[in-house]
């Protein structure tokens, strides 16, 4: 059985993203399909995530890993340049790329380049980036009119809590981490973000 890693990646603004949901629907998908030797989730923007990107190629040359495994596109980045990059260092290193959403696969099955998904991919990458344009444009037309009327940005500093402080806030948190419960489930027993969850776990170490 070939290996395949998992990863997942959701931006530190998506409040009610979790990583662990798409680890659990790619596992469950393709457990039978693939050895699957490690789970890479982390939470950073995909305009700023060179660096994770660069380790899960190392990782994958590294440790024979023979499919990287996302649940979309935009999961790889949002920036089209990037995104082709990536593509193009595991094809060299013939290493497939399956992109669930689309269901593409960058090789075909005897490891030569699939030319039809380069193309859709790199269509694919095209949109996530407009996507991500468009919604910057419409963020920033938010706060100039939310300055414009009267409206202050910024966090006020007396709202800053202490390690203390956010502990004692989140003590619903805090029961379900000791009891071993996935960020995913907590969001539902307590209706908090995957962010604010983040924090707290943070907090603990």
């Amino acid at each position: 059985m070939e290996k395949a890693i998992i990863v997942s990646r959701c931006s530190t603004n998506e409040k009610r993203q979790d990583v662990s949901r798409q680890s659990y629907d790619l596992e469950n998908k393709f457990s039978k399909v693939y050895e699957i030797v490690k789970k890479l989730e982390y939470y950073k923007s995909g305009e700023k995530n060179e660096k994770e990107i660069d380790e899960i190629i190392k990782y994958a040359i590294t440790n024979d890993i023979q499919h990287i495994l996302f649940s979309e596109i935009s999961r790889i980045g949002r920036r089209v340049i990037e995104t082709l990059i990536f593509i193009e260092n595991c094809t060299k290193h013939r290493i497939n790329v399956h992109i669930d959403n689309y269901n593409m696969n960058s090789l075909n099955d005897d490891k030569s380049e699939n030319m039809m998904t380069k193309i859709m991919l790199q269509i694919g990458a095209s949109f996530a980036e407009m996507e991500l344009k468009q919604t910057h444009s419409r963020l920033n037309s938010g706060r100039a009119k939310y300055i414009a009327n009267g409206g202050r940005l910024g966090r006020n500093p007396d709202t800053k809590l202490t390690k203390e402080q956010i502990l004692e806030k989140h003590k619903d948190v805090i029961k379900y981490l000791n009891q071993g419960q996935s960020i995913r489930n907590i969001m539902k027993l307590t209706t908090k973000s995957s962010g604010t969850i983040q924090k707290v776990k943070q907090t603990l170490k």
